[in-house]
C-alpha cells in the first residue's frame, strides 16, 4: 500500500511504502523513478514522477523515459530513430544545400570557365564535415544501446546496409549509363564496394568510404561480448589521425591507403560521439548555456567560412583557375585545418541545438522546408551532381545560364525533385525492407 506523506512533497517521485513489520521505508513510484528532490518552495501532495522521474521543470535526465526526450535511451530500451530529433534533420538539410552550392560553383567554373559562383559558394565544402560530426552523433543515438551485444550484429548490418547502398548503386548505375561502355569494370567495380580511391568515380563516395569504415568500428563495438570495454574500438577515431603514416613515395596505391586511413576526418565522427557522450552522461545544459553553445559554434563557422572563401579568392587571382585547387591544397590553412575550423564548431553547435530541442527552445526558422531537404538531403548528396553536371553539359542550357546565371536557381529545383523522387521510391522502401528484415519494423 502506498502512503501519500509528508516527504513526498520534497521527492515527488517517492512514496513511503509499509513493510509487513511495521516499518517504513522510502520508495521510488516505479523502476524508472529517480529521487530528485523539488526545486526550493515547490510543493506536491502526491507522487506524480515527471520525465525520468524528475520534476518537470527541472534539467531531464538522459536514462529515464524517452517519449518527451526521444534518441536517447533508458536501460533496456531502444534509443528512438533520429528521425525525431528534427533540430539535427534540419542541419543535415543544411548540410546538403551546402556542398550543392560548393559542387555548383565549382562545376559552372569548370563549364564556363567563370569563377563567379565558385568564389561565392567556395566554403560550401563545410557541408561534409557537418555531415561527418552528425554521423557521429546518429549512430550513437539509433545504435548505442547495442554495444556489447553481439545478437544485436547482424541488424546493425542489415539496417545500415539499406541506408547507405541502395539509393548510392543506383546513382552509379545512372552515371554509367550516361558514360556509356567506355567505363573500365575495375572502375565501376571500385565505385560499388566503395574502395577509397584517389579519384572516385561518383565525386561524393569518398566520403561514404569513411561512413563505411565507421560502421565497422561501431559494429566491432557491437561485437565485443564485454561492456565495459565494448565501445574501446572507437578510440581508434582519435588515434588514427594522430600516426604519422604517409606510405612509400614509390607507390600511390598505399599512399592512398594512408591517407585515407589517417587522416584528420576521423576527429570530427569522434566529435559527434563525444557530443552524445556528454549528453547521455551529463543531460542538456541549460537553456541559456545551450543557446550560447549554438551562437559560439555558428560564429566559429561562419568566421571560418568567410575566411577560407577569402583566402580561395586570392589563390585564384594568385595561380590561377586551372591550379588553384593544387594551390589551395597546400596554401589555404582554412582548408589544410578543416576539421578543427568546421567540424569543431558544428559539434559544439549541434550539442547546443539538441540541448534546445530538449527544452522545447528551438523554433529554427523554415523548420518545416530544412526538415524536408534533411529527409532528401542523403539523395541530394549523391544526385545533385550527375543533375548539375548534366545540365551545364547541354550546350543551349549552359549558354542560357551562362547569360543569366541566376537560373542556377532551376538547376537546383530539378536537383531537388530528382533526390525527392529517389527518396520516395528508393530509399523510404528500402529503409522499411531493412527494418523487416532486422525483426523491427519501421
Amino acid at each position: 500500500m502506498l502512503i501519500p506523506s509528508r516527504i513526498t512533497t520534497e521527492y515527488p517521485a517517492a512514496d513511503l511504502k509499509k513493510e509487513p513489520g511495521g516499518g517504513k521505508v522510502l520508495r521510488a513510484v516505479s523502476a524508472e523513478a529517480r529521487l530528485q528532490p523539488l526545486p526550493p518552495g515547490a510543493r506536491r501532495d502526491r507522487a506524480e514522477p515527471g520525465p525520468s522521474g524528475t520534476w518537470p521543470s527541472r534539467r531531464p535526465l538522459l536514462t529515464g523515459s524517452s517519449s518527451q526526450y526521444p534518441g536517447f535511451a533508458s536501460p533496456g530500451r531502444q534509443p528512438a530513430e533520429y528521425g525525431h530529433l528534427h533540430s539535427l534533420q534540419a542541419l543535415r538539410g543544411v548540410a546538403a544545400l551546402l556542398v550543392m552550392l560548393y559542387h555548383s560553383g565549382t562545376l559552372y567554373a569548370v563549364h564556363t570557365g567563370q569563377v563567379l559562383w565558385q568564389n561565392a559558394f567556395r566554403a560550401g565544402f563545410a557541408g561534409v564535415d557537418v555531415f561527418f560530426v552528425l554521423s557521429g552523433v546518429v549512430i550513437c543515438c539509433a545504435h548505442a544501446e547495442d554495444i556489447g551485444r553481439p545478437q544485436r550484429a547482424l541488424r546493425f548490418i542489415v539496417r545500415r546496409s539499406f541506408r547507405l547502398l541502395p539509393v548510392y548503386w543506383l546513382v552509379v548505375a545512372m552515371k554509367v549509363l550516361k558514360d556509356g561502355a567506355s567505363v573500365p569494370l575495375a572502375t565501376v567495380l571500385g565505385a560499388v564496394f566503395l574502395v577509397p580511391v584517389a579519384q572516385p568515380y561518383l565525386t561524393v563516395a569518398w566520403t561514404l568510404s569513411y561512413e563505411l569504415l565507421f560502421y565497422t568500428l561501431f559494429l566491432a563495438c557491437i561485437l565485443l561480448p564485454w561492456r565495459r570495454i565494448a565501445a574501446f574500438p572507437l578510440l581508434a577515431l582519435v588515434l588514427l589521425p594522430m600516426l604519422p603514416f604517409e606510405g612509400p613515395a614509390d607507390s600511390p596505391e598505399l599512399q592512398q591507403a594512408a591517407h585515407f586511413l589517417f587522416n584528420g576526418h576521423w576527429l570530427e565522427f569522434a566529435f559527434g560521439v563525444v557530443a552524445y557522450g556528454l549528453l547521455r552522461r551529463f543531460g542538456p545544459p541549460s537553456p541559456t548555456a545551450s543557446l550560447l553553445l549554438v551562437a559560439a559554434g555558428v560564429a566559429a563557422f561562419g568566421t571560418a567560412a568567410v575566411v577560407g572563401t577569402r583566402i580561395s579568392q586570392s589563390l585564384i587571382g594568385q595561380f590561377g583557375l586551372v591550379a588553384h585547387d593544387v594551390a589551395e591544397l597546400h596554401s589555404n590553412p582554412v582548408l589544410d585545418r578543416s576539421v578543427h575550423c568546421f567540424g569543431l564548431p558544428a559539434a559544439v553547435a549541434i550539442l547546443g541545438l539538441i540541448a534546445l530541442e530538449r527544452h522545447g527552445r528551438l523554433w529554427p526558422p523554415c523548420q518545416a522546408a530544412l526538415t524536408w531537404v534533411g529527409d532528401i538531403s542523403y539523395s541530394l548528396y549523391l544526385t545533385h551532381g550527375f543533375v548539375i553536371n548534366t545540365l551545364l553539359g547541354v550546350g543551349w542550357a549552359r549558354d542560357w545560364i551562362v547569360r543569366q546565371p541566376l537560373l542556377l536557381v532551376v538547376v537546383w529545383g530539378a536537383a531537388l525533385l530528382l533526390a525527392s523522387l529517389l527518396h520516395r521510391l528508393i530509399e523510404i522502401p528500402a529503409l522499411r525492407l531493412g527494418g523487416k528484415l532486422s525483426g523491427r519494423g519501421r
